[in-house]
């Protein structure tokens, strides 16, 4: 019997990253408007196009939950700086939008991460469940 080693099917390599890694473990990956870098979709922001006050106006989706076309951007302020001087969110959203608020928001969002990060992880004391009520142990 020729051949005994099992040799690899073409389609099973198809369906492989680079590193090798089974379709199960793949993440969506998203290209970064500023730098255009593709990273993991957990690792940039959504910004969405919204109607504010008669303008459309670009804002940052924090739950990525917003309808509509969205732009993606690394938390990175030369991501943002780029991202404006190329006018790649104009370009991303598919129409004309103002970027002057979002700057400022995007400024905000950066302290409020940093804040959240800075704070240490509460730990659950002993007889709680993670979400801080009281286990019960009989019914």
């Amino acid at each position: 019997m020729e051949g005994t080693a099992v040799e690899p099917r073409p389609e099973d390599s198809a369906y492989r990253e680079e590193s090798g890694r089974h379709p199960a473990e793949r993440h969506p990956i998203r290209t970064c408007v500023g730098c255009r870098r593709r990273d993991r979709q957990s690792h940039v922001m959504r910004v969405v196009a919204r109607p504010i006050d008669g303008q459309i106006v670009a804002v940052i989706d924090e739950r990525r939950r917003l309808s509509g076309r969205g732009a993606w951007l690394h938390p990175d302020p030369a991501c943002m700086e780029t991202a404006i001087k190329r006018r790649a969110f104009s370009r991303a959203l598919r129409g004309s939008v103002d970027t002057a608020q979002l700057a400022a928001d995007f400024q905000a969002h950066l302290e409020r991460r940093d804040k959240r990060s800075d704070s240490p992880p509460s730990s659950p004391k002993a007889g709680q469940n993670p979400h801080g009520n009281p286990m019960r142990t009989q019914r």
